[in-house]
């Protein structure tokens, strides 16, 4: 289901606030500290190729899934004040995405009710105006990991790459719709050019890394 299938509900007015007191955090934190620089930190920084096929991982996974969000906060008896913030943490591939999908037909109207942010953003905020219990907000992650530890090559054993290529782990997850939350990982090769995918549901060995 996409969010143009249905009309998204008004913003409860509290809502309203506390994501256009993160717009502006945000906008002042980019002048600062633009999202892009962190991937200059990366090594080896990704190259361009990379950002398009992370930023077409995160761009396919949000077409699919928003329509979804809406419907669990629909369906959910925990906003009865009115419709919560989606806030979307992800990459700087991902806030590329974000700018594609804010004129895609299939879900341009969930955009109203959505900031795309940095997990450094995200945290930063939540510190300012705590929502711990998820009451003006519902967050959405959907990040790739392109730089695995060598230290964690024995997790991926069972799904061998060749010369060339690099594991990548695409973490996604809901968190504030009660029992519609998950969490999970994509196992993917890449060769910085295309993604395979190896595992759709990956279980993580550890954390954190």
């Amino acid at each position: 289901m996409t969010v143009a299938d249905r009309d998204l509900p008004p913003l409860a007015p509290a809502a309203i606030r506390w994501l256009r007191g993160l717009q502006a955090a945000v906008g002042k934190e980019r002048t600062r500290r633009p999202p892009e620089a962190s991937l200059m930190r990366l090594r080896p920084p990704p190259t361009a190729g990379e950002l398009d096929c992370e930023q077409e991982l995160i761009s396919n996974y949000l077409r699919q899934q928003l329509g979804k969000v809406v419907q669990f906060v629909s369906n959910s008896t925990r906003f009865s004040s009115g419709f919560p913030a989606i806030v979307i943490t992800t990459s700087p591939a991902g806030l590329r995405a974000e700018k594609a999908l804010r004129t895609d037909a299939a879900c341009s109207s969930v955009w109203q009710a959505c900031c795309c942010v940095t997990e450094f953003e995200y945290r930063f905020w939540c510190r300012q105006q705590p929502d711990a219990d998820y009451r003006l907000h519902v967050n959405v992650w959907a990040w790739a990991k392109t730089r695995v530890p060598a230290a964690r090559a024995a997790e991926f054993a069972a799904f061998p790459v060749v010369e060339g290529e690099r594991h990548w782990l695409f973490r996604h997850g809901l968190a504030g719709c009660g029992r519609a939350d998950h969490h999970s990982s994509m196992l993917y090769r890449s060769n910085g050019h295309s993604l395979g995918l190896l595992q759709a549901d990956f279980r993580e060995g550890v954390s954190g890394l």
